[in-house]
């Protein structure tokens, strides 16, 4: 019988085996092109020090109570990322490890944006450098790996991650996810302190899952790795497949486990694995998926137009044409993976690493409404994409066609190409100055966006400027009437021009489109308040802090309707929580001196002696 010929794939994966059989440092070979690379990422965001807190910044880390002592860090592992702000409503951030860094940050930099965009670009370069060993590991070739690691460095995608304080979350799980896998890899390198590597993995991967949801992908990948760089033995080709999928889930066996324990600690505080945010139909999801993924596919390859916002409006099943053209080029980028990775094993790991990652961007249901497609979200997956680019310049020398075979040529085209990513990573780099030239870019790239939209109103509100904002506010409700930001704002803006009766109405439908956002119910009090109508100021008052017992202000207002009405001693605890809430709060203070003194007793006048 002839013998059986091995199939390019098993080529592929003998080769990997052999090279992963041969002794693995993980300090780089070349320490030289390893600082090169931390070099040109700090230098390519170096003007993002003197940026701004934007976006989210400002509830995040300027006014987030959680970040201020130590003493919150029990809460942290309790209770979501943004529970302070509405208790009642569900969460699906649960993130520990990202709390503790803004404790950390808080604690080292105070409001200091500085400091917070130094540690952002610190991180991303940190990232850029373990990219650099992964793909020294994988490519098995310096300049290719550098190659990878300038891709992933300079890649405009990464702006929004590098450039904002806030974005500091997705290079620090990535960071912590890349730490894992690599001494994952040594571990298969040093069987006598396998115990050791491992332990340090795995820790590792525990920190990156509560830090950031998408670190879960890393068993998958553990997997896949273990079954493309295994190679085949010579027995049957289906006991062969089998072995190697045993030895996949073996190697993935410790990581599976502590997904088990932070889905269970996930569950006890969230009540669930994941809350749906948008309420989407089955159909219209899968409608969307295609549009969503080759969104993606763009924004790797030809990072232009970017943004902190996109216009990616859902699509209905009988689009046909919205669904079958995305849906082509999807298909057509898959395919080629696929055939790439039938004759690359390298190209295998590397696809897995692009294509794993964008499982958990599926699931739109998740994600608040229209807010589907960011940069921030291929953060992870352009690990992947950058090691197909360098294995793809590796590859380059064995073109028939000299012009790009030659080593100038090559060197030439990858110059080229980091060259042009690192212009537009410090052009695009500059709309994250501050909010204003934020929300004006997102306005230019998603006039339709509404979160963008009521954004740039609320910087007209900042000014004075209600007329410009409100008229912003009522385009976004024009096409959304149950979006609740603007329908509050607009109440809000109302209130503040005296137009009590247009606050109410909007402030009201604010409260029956969420009824868990305790701030509703807060300006709604205000405004009867301001109509003369205690009584229903006061149970506005009263549900707002049900919903949120701990805000700064809202005993206050509580407090003050209830010395209105004459209920003394209630008004004064309500002022002395407002100070437990807020001990700076000098109003508060004062009010509590006034009513102390009202219930105090008077003085009792001496009784004049009489002569008997």
């Amino acid at each position: 019988m002839a013998p059986e010929i091995p199939s390019a794939a098993q080529r592929g994966a003998h080769r990997l085996a052999r090279y992963f059989r041969s002794p693995l440092d993980l300090c780089p070979s070349d320490p030289a092109l390893f600082v090169f690379v931390l070099l040109i990422t700090f230098l390519c965001y170096i003007r993002t020090l003197n940026f701004d807190f934007v976006f989210d910044d400002e509830i995040l880390i300027v006014n987030n109570p959680r970040i201020l002592s130590a003493g919150s860090i029990p809460g942290y592992f309790t209770q979501h990322l943004t529970q302070f702000l509405n208790p009642a409503a569900p969460g699906n951030y649960y993130r520990p490890v990202q709390l503790l860094w803004l404790l950390w940050n808080r604690t080292l930099w105070g409001l200091r944006p500085f400091g917070w965009h130094l540690s952002v670009v610190a991180l991303h370069a940190l990232a850029a450098g373990l990219v650099y060993l992964l793909a020294r590991a994988l490519l098995q070739e310096r300049p290719a790996a550098c190659v990878a690691a300038g891709v992933f460095a300079l890649h405009p995608v990464h702006v929004e991650s590098a450039a904002w304080a806030m974005g500091f979350i997705d290079p620090l799980f990535t960071v912590l996810l890349l730490v894992s896998f690599l001494c994952y890899l040594k571990a298969r390198e040093r069987p006598t302190r396998r115990a050791l590597w491992m332990s340090a993995s795995v820790l590792s991967y525990a920190l990156a899952a509560f830090a950031k949801e998408p670190a879960l992908v890393l068993p998958l990948l553990i997997f896949s790795h273990s079954v493309i760089a295994t190679a085949p033995v010579s027995t049957g080709q289906e006991r062969t497949r089998f072995g190697r999928l045993r030895g996949g889930l073996v190697a993935a066996t410790p990581y599976l486990a502590v997904t088990a324990a932070y889905l269970a600690a996930r569950w006890a505080v969230l009540r669930a694995f994941s809350h749906d945010i948008t309420s989407l139909p089955l159909g219209t999801l899968l409608a969307t998926l295609p549009r969503v993924l080759w969104s993606y596919i763009k924004l790797l390859v030809w990072p232009v137009g970017l943004s902190a916002f996109y216009d990616v409006p859902y699509v209905q099943p009988w689009e046909m044409s919205r669904i079958l053209l995305p849906a082509a080029a999807v298909a057509a980028a898959a395919v080629g993976l696929w055939f790439w990775s039938r004759r690359s094993a390298v190209a295998a790991v590397a696809t897995s690493w692009l294509a794993l990652p964008l499982l958990i961007l599926l699931n739109l249901r998740a994600f608040p409404q229209d807010e589907i497609v960011h940069d921030r979200y291929l953060y992870l997956a352009s690990v992947g994409f950058a090691l197909l680019v360098g294995l793809a310049w590796s590859c380059l020398r064995r073109v028939r066609l000299w012009f790009l075979a030659s080593g100038p040529a090559r060197a030439a085209a990858a110059i080229a190409l980091l060259t042009l990513f690192g212009a537009q990573t410090i052009y695009y780099s500059r709309f994250w100055t501050n909010n204003q030239a934020l929300y004006a870019r997102g306005i230019t790239i998603a006039p339709n966006n509404n979160l963008v939209t009521n954004n740039l109103a609320g910087l007209y509100v900042a000014r004075g400027d209600y007329p410009s904002a409100i008229a912003l506010y009522q385009r976004v409700i024009a096409r959304n009437r149950s979006f609740w930001l603007s329908t509050f704002n607009l109440g809000y803006c109302f209130n503040k021009l005296g137009r009590l009766e247009e606050a109410e109405r909007y402030l009201r439908r604010a409260a029956a489109i969420d009824s868990t956002r305790p701030d509703s119910y807060l300006y709604l009090g205000l405004v009867c308040w301001r109509s003369c109508r205690m009584e229903e100021a006061e149970a506005n008052f009263r549900r707002a802090l049900a919903l949120r017992p701990v805000a700064r202000g809202y005993h206050f207002a509580l407090g003050m309707v209830l010395k209105l009405r004459g209920a003394w001693a209630e008004a004064r605890r309500e002022f002395q929580l407002e100070l437990v809430n807020d001990p700076g709060q000098a109003e508060a203070r004062g009010q509590l001196s006034e009513i102390d003194a009202h219930l105090s007793p008077a003085p009792r006048r001496p009784t004049p002696k009489t002569s008997p």
